[in-house]
């Protein structure tokens, strides 16, 4: 009994064919994988610049307040200081 080439071609060819298959899938599976994390990072990034917009946002609010409870304080203590001269007038 005798092996030719032919013979034992379509095994190779079957090996071959499996063997490029499977390094097609696993290069393709890591591109999915780096295509998706691409993705998150996007995502995380523009959420990121969103939460950003509004930590500025806040700040300056803050700041605005801030300036307000100053003046009120301010003209808080003027009042007061007026209503105890008033009182001492008074005695």
């Amino acid at each position: 009994m005798e092996l030719h080439f032919t013979d034992i071609l379509p095994y190779l060819t079957s090996i071959i064919t499996g063997v490029i298959g499977w390094l097609t899938g696993r290069k393709k599976q890591r591109n999915d994988f780096v295509a998706d994390l691409q993705a998150s990072i996007d995502l995380l990034a523009e959420k990121n610049r969103a939460l950003m917009e509004e930590v500025i946002k806040l700040r300056e609010e803050n700041i605005h307040l801030r300036d307000m409870m100053e003046s009120l304080d301010k003209q808080y203590r003027k009042v007061l200081r007026e209503l105890k001269k008033g009182v001492e007038n008074e005695r």
